[in-house]
């Protein structure tokens, strides 16, 4: 990258004839070494205004450098798209400036400019005064969190009228009245005569210094503005470095698309630099993506630090000259340099009206970047103009139910601290749980200071941390709630069983979630004593098995056909069809497995459990004799059939009793007595 190229803030350039300016009014004011790079403390400023107000050429006056960078801007002498500069204040502070069009077709470019300015020049022509794209960008302006301006009253060589001029400037300040401008002072420019520039350079380094810092400690992030190829050098991104630092050899996240891409190179106004901090205007060369799978409106950030979002919980106000905004309606949404159309969705009311604020929740028509705190602008849908702006609360957001319940959580949040947060989204993730590495992204907050919220939640028994996941308390309560509920349930639908199986327990419990979650849950009753164990069968404490003289009496001639039965145990079907009630041998033939009076063996094969412990300790002393064991030892050793030698000798294998070597059969080593 050549110096200059990349953020259309290089080497100054005379301005074609149609300026009628000067390619540098204010040089005595600017550091003289181009190449020395940005000052650590940086700053972007910006112009805005109506067409042909002269912002370009001011620009121009300023710096030296023609932000006009398209050959139809220079062609008709007019600004369609975002221009780039840098200025060298007189502290030694060199900013960059984003001068912006003025058109009303082209808001949509001027909006992805404004974004992320430290200090914006409202620049209003003084032979023709305050225009309606004046009072647009101004709307605009305030709802861009931009606290700090100045208003430009320019082209004072075309304005001598005493009474004129006194005339804009009360317009100016009637404009300006309730705005971050308000009680600014108007300072008179001419961008063609230079007249005024030196005072303007002062106000601008003075407002600079009362600008609060940027967020270096904070994940990097870079809206980008610009996307262009660079012969020798591949993809280049321009843009305003909102928190952070970024260094050359950094990986980056693409988003919303969430790729990875790695930074080859870095200059900030013109210069090759190592690190561009927080503040600064920067072009990043970058490896591993191409310039059409990057544009306007994506964003650069550390990797799995922000989560992109389709719903947004916000604060919305709309201008008092806007129409009505209905639920639902269809509008566009301005965030850092993107546009994104979505729905606003009123939880509370049916519309809202001009001039009036309230949250809401904005569902896009696809993912977007916004972090809590970020501004937005508001526009129509058709036709295309500014209606209001606002905050985002919480991105991503779920989807709430409407209702004034729904009104009151998203103002909850507004005010809330980092704490409270930290806990709505962990009880937003309900069962399924979460982790700091989800966390940090969905709160656009650092993992540290996640972390240590997640911390002192689990301490105050809010929250609960189990093997890495966090889980609200109050869903483990739930857990708890609907697991004695179903054990109840089990209890009275089969009271003659022995408890209620845990598979068929967790699937009536638990239907979905993360299961280290039900496992702390189970096993905290457990060893509070309120669920008591039977093998793999679960009861509410002191549940004894309710059973009728008729289950009682179907149980015991079942267990009498198979103990008779021995080795060559009779068939299911047959013993079934032998009793009086075919349900009540039903249900008692399941109560004996599940006590395990009957086992099944597999292949539908079912023993006494005193049969098997017999054929058990017979195997175990013939393989103790001669070493090996075979189907048809077996079956000649119980005088029974191959069919029951077979299932009985898989039945052992499976539990590890006997070793299946060839057709034979060995004594497993880690069998257990």
């Amino acid at each position: 990258m050549t110096a200059g190229g990349p953020t259309g803030a290089g080497t100054p350039r005379t301005p074609p004839d149609r300026t009628r300016r000067p390619a540098v009014a204010a040089h005595a004011t600017r550091a003289p070494a181009a190449s020395s790079g940005p000052a650590p403390d940086g700053g972007v400023i910006g112009t805005a205004g109506h067409i042909d107000h002269g912002k370009s050429a001011l620009v121009t006056a300023l710096t030296g450098i023609d932000p006009d960078r398209l050959e139809e801007e220079k062609r008709r002498g007019m600004t369609i798209d975002l221009g780039f500069a840098h200025l060298d204040l007189p502290g030694g502070r060199r900013v960059g400036v984003v001068d912006v069009p003025g058109h009303e077709r082209l808001v949509k470019n001027m909006l992805a400019g404004a974004a992320g300015l430290d200090l914006v020049l409202l620049v209003v022509a003084a032979d023709e005064g305050v225009m309606p794209q004046t009072r647009e960008h101004l709307d605009i302006l305030r709802f861009l969190h931009v606290r700090r301006g100045l208003v430009v009253l320019n082209k004072m060589d075309l304005a001598t009228d005493p009474d004129w001029l006194a005339l804009v400037e009360d317009d100016l300040r009637a404009l300006c009245a309730g705005t971050f401008l308000d009680g600014a002072p108007v300072l008179r420019v001419s961008a063609r005569t230079g007249a005024g520039l030196p005072e303007l350079v002062a106000a601008i380094d003075r407002a600079l210094e009362e600008t609060p810092r940027r967020d270096l400690a904070a994940p990097a992030r870079l809206p980008v503005d610009r996307s262009f190829t660079m012969e020798g050098f591949g993809t280049v991104v321009t843009g305003t470095l909102w928190s952070g630092r970024v260094r050359a050899g950094d990986v980056l996240e693409l988003l919303p698309g969430r790729r990875e891409v790695r930074v080859r190179g870095l200059q900030s106004h013109g210069a090759a630099v190592a690190e561009a901090a927080a503040g600064q205007r920067v072009a990043l060369n970058l490896a591993g993506v191409g310039k059409g799978e990057i544009g306007r409106g994506d964003v650069l950030a550390a990797p799995g630090t922000i989560e992109p979002a389709r719903v947004i919980d916000a604060r919305i106000r709309l201008l008092r000259h806007a129409p009505p905004l209905r639920d639902r309606g269809r509008i566009r949404v301005y965030i850092a340099a993107d546009e994104v159309i979505g729905r606003v969705r009123l939880p509370d009311r049916e519309h809202l009206a001009p001039g009036e604020s309230a949250v809401a929740q904005i569902v896009l028509e696809r993912p977007a970047v916004a972090l809590r705190g970020d501004p937005f602008v508001l526009r129509r849908y058709s036709p295309m103009t500014t209606i209001g702006g606002g905050e985002v609360i919480a991105a991503p957001a779920a989807l709430r139910r409407r209702g004034a319940a729904a009104a009151a959580e998203i103002e909850a949040l507004e005010t809330s601290g980092l704490d409270v947060r930290v806990l709505a989204a962990i009880r937003a993730a309900g069962t399924a749980g979460t982790s700091l590495d989800a966390l940090a992204p969905l709160l656009g907050e650092g993992r540290d200071r996640v972390a240590a919220e997640a911390g002192a939640l689990t301490s105050g028994g809010q929250a609960l941390a189990i093997r890495g996941r966090l889980f609200a308390s109050t869903v483990a309560a739930g857990v708890r709630d609907a697991i004695v509920r179903a054990l109840a349930a089990g209890h009275e639908e089969t009271p003659w069983r022995l408890g209620v199986p845990r598979d068929d327990l967790k699937a009536r419990a638990f239907a979905a979630g993360d299961d280290r979650l039900y496992g702390h849950v189970f096993d905290a009753l457990a060893e509070a004593g309120e669920v008591e164990l039977a093998g793999v069968y679960a009861r509410v404490r002191g549940f004894v098995p309710r059973r009728t003289a008729a289950d009682e009496a179907a149980g015991r001639a079942i267990e009498d056909d198979y103990r008779e039965g021995r080795y060559a145990p009779p068939d299911r079907a047959d013993v079934l069809a032998r009793t009086a009630d075919r349900a009540v041998a039903e249900r008692m033939f399941v109560a004996l497995l599940d006590e395990g009076v009957l086992v099944d063996a597999g292949a539908g094969v079912v023993f006494h459990r005193d049969a098997l412990a017999d054929v058990d300790a017979r195997v175990r002393a013939h393989l103790e004799r001669h070493g090996e064991i075979t189907v048809a030892s077996l079956r000649d050793l119980l005088g029974s059939s191959r069919k029951f030698a077979l299932v009985l000798l898989e039945y052992f294998d499976a539990r590890h009793v006997t070793r299946r070597v060839g057709d034979k059969r060995v004594l497993a080593r880690a069998a257990r007595t």
